[in-house]
Order: C-alpha cells, then sequence, then structure tokens
C-alpha cells in the first residue's frame, strides 16, 4: 500500500485541501480502513477495482464516487485493488465544481457517473491507468478540476461562518455566529445547508470532536482532550464519540496511536476494534 499527499495548484487551494494519490490501498494489513466524520467531501477517481463502502447502516460499490460531509464513521472494504486519485476538498469547496448538490450527497457516497458527464469520469478514470506515477495521475485529476472550475458559484459568507467555526474548534454560538455574519439564524442554517451539507450545529460538532481526536495524541488522558476541545465534560465527548464514530474513546485510541495513516485526515485501521 502506498499513500501520499501532494499540494493543489494555486488556484484550487481555496477549494482543494490536499489531493492523495494511492495504490492498492486495502492491502496488506489495511483489509479495512475507516474514514472519521469530516466536514470536507472527498472527490475520488478510481483506475482499478471497485471500492465498498459502508456508511450509517447503508453500503455503497462504486468505482469512482463523490463522499458528501459526514457525521458518521464511513468503513472501507473490497477483496480487490483500490486505487486512484481523491481530491479533499474544503468544506465548501464542492460548489465551485458543481454547485447544489451539496445537501442532496451529504452521509452518502454517490458515483460521479450522476454528477459530471459519464464520458468525462470514463475518461478520466482511463486516463489515470495509462500514468507511471502518482504526479502524472495528480495533474491528470487537477485537469478535470480545472475544467469544471466556477468561482461565481461560490458563497462568501458561509465560507467565512466555517472558517469562524474552524479557528473556534466548533465552540462558537450559532446564534452570535449568524448575527455577527448579518444573517438570521435561519437563514444561515438554510444557506449552510444548501452549500455544505449540514446544518452548523451538526457541522460544529464534528469539528469539535474531530479536534479531541487529534488533540488525544499529545495529552495524557480523555478527560484533557475534553477540555481542551471544550466539552463541557468528559460524559458529553464520549456521548458525541458513540453517536457520530460508533464506539468508545478507549475502543479507538490504540487504533490511533499506532496508525500510519490517521494524517490522512483521520483515516484508521478499525479492523477488530470492538464496537
Amino acid at each position: 500500500m502506498s499513500l501520499r499527499k501532494f499540494q493543489p495548484s494555486p488556484l484550487l487551494q481555496p477549494y482543494v485541501a490536499e489531493i492523495w494519490d494511492y495504490e492498492n490501498l486495502l492491502a496488506g494489513d489495511n483489509l479495512a480502513l475507516s474514514i472519521l466524520p469530516d466536514t470536507a467531501t472527498y472527490l475520488c477517481f478510481l483506475y482499478a477495482d471497485l471500492l465498498t463502502t459502508a456508511h450509517k447502516g447503508r453500503t455503497y460499490t462504486t468505482r469512482s464516487g463523490l463522499a458528501g460531509f459526514q457525521s458518521f464513521r464511513s468503513d472501507l472494504g473490497t477483496p480487490g485493488n483500490v486505487s486512484g486519485v481523491s481530491a479533499r476538498l474544503t468544506p465548501w469547496g464542492l460548489n465551485v465544481f458543481r454547485r447544489g448538490i451539496a445537501k442532496e450527497c451529504a452521509e452518502r457516497r454517490v458515483d460521479c457517473r450522476d454528477i459530471f458527464p459519464r464520458y468525462a469520469v470514463e475518461a478520466i478514470e482511463d486516463s489515470l491507468a495509462r500514468q507511471r506515477d502518482a504526479g502524472g495521475r495528480v495533474r491528470c485529476v487537477e485537469r478535470f478540476l480545472l475544467s469544471a472550475f466556477n468561482r461565481d458559484q461560490e458563497d462568501l459568507l458561509i465560507q467565512a461562518a466555517c472558517k469562524v467555526l474552524n479557528q473556534s474548534r466548533g465552540n462558537v454560538p450559532i446564534a452570535r455566529l449568524a448575527k455577527s455574519l448579518g444573517l438570521t439564524e435561519r437563514t444561515l442554517e438554510r444557506r449552510f445547508q444548501n452549500h455544505i451539507g449540514a446544518t452548523p450545529k451538526k457541522y460544529a460538532r464534528v469539528v469539535r470532536l474531530r479536534h479531541a481526536v487529534f488533540q488525544r495524541q499529545s495529552l495524557p488522558s480523555w478527560a484533557d482532550a475534553a477540555y481542551a476541545a471544550g466539552y463541557y465534560d468528559q460524559s458529553h465527548l464520549i456521548r458525541d464519540f458513540q453517536e457520530l464514530y460508533g464506539m468508545s474513546p478507549d475502543a479507538v485510541y490504540p487504533q490511533m496511536a499506532s496508525s500510519v495513516t490517521l494524517r490522512f485526515s483521520g483515516l484508521l485501521n478499525l479492523y477488530g476494534v470492538e464496537r
């Protein structure tokens, strides 16, 4: 298994956090990988075998696909070779490539052929299969993204709201956030759902829990991580773990401590972990 990060070209950087290239992602010890709940959207182009994704009791099998905003763990698995390139979009990034689909793509995986022209998706899959190195594959995906790029489709107020929630680690009252942007709370919620795929409250909840998870690596206990992330107490952190990850903090931590893929936005091997 190989997994590498690339920075996108300058024009794409406000909308694409990073690009991953991977070959045989689920090989060896990584028979099953999980992506922890994330505010990002993942646009994935595969050129080998199909990928099976389990999320919230549903199972999706696709080649190239889009994973929207997710507030629950996604489990990846396949008996074959999962190789491809994924663009990890910023929370607001999807709109500049395909406006108006964030809400319907949230909490699920959608076939790219249902979002972009089928011929364009098949062309990029074929092109990826012909490339000899990761750099060539990443450039192929960047060319596709630039061909679909339209900055006029972004919502700058929602982008600003996301940045405030990220910087505060999910600890800004939504009513205060709406007022600071000159919006009513209801208007903020409606626009947020349309452009991000979730309510501001749910977005903040995912941000806070992810921060606690990554803080735990440098802190002695989950109680300390809960405090650092802005939780009222550890019991609230445990409740969010159960509801968003489907397991306890203590069940996840051993995998976090030894993971070589956690730095890839919370990609973890949870195979065999007690749910």
